[in-house]
């Protein structure tokens, strides 16, 4: 069975089965559901410092741990820290998300030019992993998916990114990760029953 993950901002009265899948992002607590694609990427929120300040000092989860969703275009990540603290916390699993991928060309272009670009995203996640976390990279397209491949990430988050007009099937998605080896995850919002599939692109 595909594991499909879905946004989660609080651990507070979440069954652990539910929980397991959820990815965690403790900075989105403040907002409603409906505007989290919006606000993640906005420089607005601290991400990671949110997600480190939750683990630290809580206690640690035996069962149903999230993912842990980090931003890992964040210039001032510092590795051992989110992962020691994760560690402690009984997180095991990480993936970059939110992503720069969800912006539009022009403000990825823009990125890109100074090093922030989705396989960036994806060397970060190898270091957690040099840090004991297992690793899921999120790729919005083929492209991206294969890159995390060839640099041996082999559990991709097939996430239909914030694009205009519909996603490329999600089966055909699915079919190209399995193809090379990997292991496909799917997707859905926070609101919704059904694999999102948001109608706006952000742009800056």
């Amino acid at each position: 069975m595909v594991r499909t993950l879905h946004p989660l901002a609080s651990l507070a009265g979440v069954r652990p089965e539910r929980r397991r899948d959820g990815v965690f992002l403790p900075a989105l607590a403040q907002f409603p559901p409906a505007r989290w694609p919006l606000v993640a990427l906005l420089p607005v929120l601290d991400i990671n410092g949110a997600l480190l300040a939750a683990c630290r000092g809580r206690a640690r989860l035996r069962a149903g741990a999230p993912v842990a969703g980090v931003f890992a275009s964040d210039p001032f990540l510092r590795v051992a820290d989110v992962a020691a603290a994760l560690a402690e916390a009984g997180i095991t699993e990480v993936v970059n998300f939110p992503t720069i991928q969800f912006f539009g060309p022009e403000t990825s272009a823009a990125l890109a030019s100074v090093g922030m670009r989705a396989e960036a995203e994806f060397r970060m996640l190898l270091r957690f992993a040099e840090h004991g976390m297992a690793p899921i990279a999120c790729a919005v397209s083929d492209d991206a998916a294969t890159i995390a491949l060839s640099l041996g990430l082999r559990r991709i988050l097939l996430h239909p990114g914030l694009g205009e007009g519909p996603a490329r099937p999600w089966p055909e998605q699915a079919s190209h990760v399995l193809i090379e080896g990997g292991e496909p995850f799917a997707w859905r919002d926070a609101a919704d029953s059904q694999l999102s599939r948001p109608s706006r692109r952000i742009r800056l």
